[in-house]
């Protein structure tokens, strides 16, 4: 076995914490899964999360100094690479920062990875928060990590859609292998908390499956190239029909659906049963209680050899382990003392939207509204299905919506979709500049299809939306008089 890496996620810190109280029995359980003369190597990291003014990149930078100045044998042979939470962010920044091609990094192993944010990113920026951390941990509250695990923050998404291009394809262009495991359990303690985000359903307490899942779908949204030479009368009506409440048929924008995940490899992604995000009993890394769901998928991860045919063997297995967690979900008994377990399992879906102008920025002021005018009595809707709603407070122009997508069937013990069964949705947005009467944005209205829509949401999965909203001023902002 090549050389293992771990790297913790934010909060594993404390001012008395020792390596061991960071990852608990994983390193232990590694050296007897593979047997203590096959770990070459197993090197702990440690990061200082907690502190106000370190960075995402500090981080990044401070890793790849690390290992330059002290593991440069690491680089130079070849490692595997464990995360937990907030680690996702920091070594595929690293990747992105620092590694040649292909990296030396090998099979990648994301336990409950911050892909896509975690919604107690701000819940740990309130002053309570910081008075928590200072007394009973004597740190910080680490403000700066957390604005950049915020959902919506710009330089994350940013960081993944470097992925996504075909150029710096992980797997392709790096010739890095990723798997993602993540739990769908809160403790039950966390339930009478307050907080919704410790205790939603399709999430581990800290954060959401679709929030760990890589396969996510991506959607950039262009102007027409028509609408710039766009009359202000036929604007102005536009926008009337819009703040009127009116549907309007004017296609002004168009999309591209080239980059949904399932035009990609599939990366391994499994929800283990019965395991939370942190905790002794059924913390996906230092967990007692569910080291028979958790290690055999990080086995067969760091075994896997460099090949598409593996990578898609592991992929499957992955799959058939979320259908046993959700198997073994089903029998799962509750009573009027708890909450409903089954509805922890239940698939949901995270969409995010990010709005600039023509000019890359962002638009500050908007409305998203969806509409489901052909639905019938009883039929669901995408509307309905939204549960969350969190707009971005440092990177204004960004909302993520959180939907529940699937719900449990108690007749037949098994989770049924809803996308399928819903009518197709008309998707408006509004742009606003509240500064200035003489600066419009043209209204958008997509008209989606419940095919487009299904390939679009997926249960368990992010898709991000990236819009170009056009900014268009009046005639007075600039005018050229004959001589």
């Amino acid at each position: 076995m090549e050389p293992i890496l771990l790297i913790h996620g934010y909060s594993s810190e404390g001012k008395e914490k020792t390596v061991e109280e960071i990852y608990g029995s994983l390193p232990q359980d590694l050296r007897g899964m593979f047997g203590a003369e096959n770990v070459l190597e197993l090197d702990l990291s440690r990061w200082i999360t907690l502190n106000d003014g370190i960075r995402l990149d500090d981080v990044t930078f401070a890793m790849q100094r690390a290992l330059t100045e002290k593991y440069p044998h690491l680089l130079e042979s070849g490692f595997h690479v464990i995360i937990h939470s907030t680690g996702a962010l920091v070594v595929r920044n690293w990747i992105k920062q620092f590694s040649p091609r292909p990296s030396p990094i090998r099979n990648l192993v994301h336990l409950a990875g911050a892909n896509f944010g975690s919604g107690l990113a701000h819940v740990g920026k309130g002053q309570l928060a910081r008075w928590g951390r200072l007394i009973f941990e004597g740190t910080g509250r680490g403000d700066r990590i957390l604005t950049e695990l915020e959902f919506g923050c710009w330089k994350t998404l940013d960081l993944q859609h470097h992925f996504l291009l075909p150029e710096n394809a992980m797997r392709e262009a790096y010739q890095v292998q990723e798997f993602c495991v993540i739990g769908s359990q809160t403790l039950g303690a966390l339930r009478l908390v307050p907080i919704r985000y410790v205790k939603e359903d399709s999430a581990d307490n800290t954060v959401r499956t679709s929030s760990c899942n890589l396969n996510y779908n991506y959607i950039s949204v262009k102007p027409d190239e028509g609408c710039y030479d766009l009359k202000v009368g036929k604007l102005c009506e536009l926008i009337e029909k819009r703040l009127n409440d009116e549907a309007f048929t004017d296609r002004c924008y168009v999309y591209d659906l080239s980059k949904l995940s399932r035009k990609r490899p599939e990366v391994p992604f499994a929800v283990a049963f019965e395991t939370a995000h942190f905790g002794k009993n059924i913390g996906i890394v230092s967990g007692e209680e569910n080291r028979g769901e958790i290690l055999p998928l990080i086995r067969i991860a760091l075994e896997a050899p460099f090949s598409a045919e593996a990578y898609q063997v592991v992929a499957d297995e992955f799959r058939a382990a979320s259908a046993s967690t959700l198997e073994r979900a089903a029998q799962l008994e509750s009573n009027l003392l708890e909450w409903d377990k089954q509805a922890q399992y239940e698939g949901h879906s995270q969409l995010i939207f990010r709005l600039r102008d023509q000019f890359g920025n962002a638009v500050e002021e908007f409305d998203i509204t969806f509409r489901s005018p052909g639905a019938g009595p009883g039929q669901p809707r995408l509307e309905g299905m939204i549960e969350d709603k969190y707009e971005n407070r440092g990177d204004r122009g960004t909302v993520t919506f959180y939907l529940r997508t699937q719900k449990y069937n108690t007749a037949t013990k098994c989770w049924d979709d809803l996308l399928p069964l819903i009518p197709p949705v008309n998707m408006e947005i509004t742009g606003h500049e509240p500064l200035s009467e003489d600066i419009a944005f043209v209204p958008m209205n997509l008209e989606l299809s419940s095919q487009e829509v299904m390939a679009i949401i997926e249960p368990f999965k992010t898709t991000v939306v990236d819009i170009t909203l056009l900014r268009l001023p009046s005639e007075k902002v600039f005018e050229v008089f004959p001589g």
